[in-house]
């Protein structure tokens, strides 16, 4: 007789040269190198996160690498395990249903749409003016880029049950894009009436301050990406050559 597995079998990526294990080195050799020189802190005070990190005040100086460098950056190895465990997971099996090239597209147009968009809609001080977060503070994580992975992978596998959640992939993925977005609107900072008043009492009755500390619209910016990205090429004919270069993938042969 069998049962329903609590926890199912995941097929992990093999590590090799290729861009999604690339990224991941890179984006753990960077942290390291944070945390021996000094630690986030230090080189907050020092500069580094206004330098590479995104925002407004960045672009408008003229730093336009903020929007490809701050994805690189994370606040904390807890905030780099998560992002990286979503990449590595989630953009595994993208990986391994599209390539190494759409993989990498996705990833990085929904950093960039993610950024664009936290740059023009973000407010300065999320929490109000009296809150306690600085002005137009630097956002930093792959987040927007691991949030277009999870969505596309929504889209390639629509009634896939997403484990932890056990709901399936397109009801999941509608469902990541509108949390994003009505958290977004109950921010405080943006002075929506009922909505920010509703955002600033979660964080001061219910202690939800760290619930404004996330770019919610930089995050909806990289998943529309990765959902978009996948609508588009699955509604696109594929060609024979395509189909023989999947298969040359699945079975290990270099194309």
């Amino acid at each position: 007789m069998n049962h329903p597995r609590i926890i199912p079998r995941v097929s992990l990526h093999r590590p090799g040269f290729d861009v999604l294990t690339l990224l991941c080195a890179v984006l753990i050799v960077i942290q390291v190198m944070v945390e021996v020189s000094g630690g986030v802190m230090a080189h907050i005070s020092g500069g580094l996160y206004e330098t590479f990190g995104l925002s407004r005040p960045g672009i408008s100086s003229g730093r336009v690498w903020q929007l490809f460098t701050h994805p690189f950056l994370h606040g904390s190895w807890m905030h780099l395990l998560l992002n990286g465990l979503m990449i590595f997971l989630m953009g595994g099996r993208v990986f391994h249903i599209l390539g190494g090239r759409a993989f990498a597209k996705i990833f990085f147009g929904g950093v960039l749409a993610g950024g664009l968009l936290h740059v023009l809609l973000q407010p300065r001080f999320p929490l109000g003016e009296d809150g306690s977060m600085i002005a137009d503070a630097p956002l930093v994580g792959a987040s927007a880029g691991a949030i277009a992975l999870l969505l596309a992978l929504t889209i390639l596998s629509p009634d896939s049950r997403m484990w932890p959640f056990m709901i399936s992939g397109r009801n999941l993925g509608r469902g990541l894009l509108v949390a994003t977005v009505i958290l977004f609107v109950l921010t405080p900072g943006l002075n929506i009436p009922v909505l920010s008043a509703v955002g600033l009492w979660l964080t001061e009755k219910a202690g939800l301050e760290a619930l404004f500390d996330i770019s919610h619209i930089c995050h909806f910016g990289g998943g529309l990406v990765g959902m978009v990205y996948a609508r588009r090429l699955l509604h696109s004919p594929v060609s024979l050559e395509q189909l023989r270069r999947a298969r040359k993938r699945r079975e290990g042969i270099a194309a």
